[in-house]
């Protein structure tokens, strides 16, 4: 339950900057961290970037050369945790079904398919 959890706690934000980079004529928002020397008559557009994680965005300097912020690493640590959430929390789900798997057949194979005294 836990690591159910953890993956989509962690799994929220790199979710939501996947979708919003895929909504159509997604800008990304001029605030404090815009970089020095850009327009902002001249507009920022966004994409998803893969790495790291997250919402790249583009602004336009004076001269129409091309400025990228790069997305944090924040991001990136938490789409790396909830995807090691979901291998942990899948790998233990396939080893207690082999296990289950496995219980099951040894009562079977005792001699007149009774269970074990105890």
């Amino acid at each position: 339950m836990i690591l159910i959890a953890v993956a989509l706690l962690c799994g929220i934000p790199v979710a939501a900057a996947a979708y919003q980079a895929g909504v159509p004529d997604y800008q990304c928002a001029i605030s404090q961290q815009i970089p020095n020397g850009a327009v902002r008559e001249l507009g920022a557009s966004g994409t998803f970037s893969v790495w790291p994680v997250g919402l790249e965005c583009r602004y336009f300097d004076a001269t129409g050369s091309e400025l990228v912020v790069s997305p944090g690493w924040f991001a990136t640590g938490l789409g790396i945790g909830s995807l090691t959430a979901l291998v942990t929390l899948t790998v233990l789900s396939i080893v207690a079904w082999v296990r289950s798997l496995q219980s099951r057949s040894r009562v079977l194979d005792l001699p007149g398919g009774h269970e074990p005294s105890r």
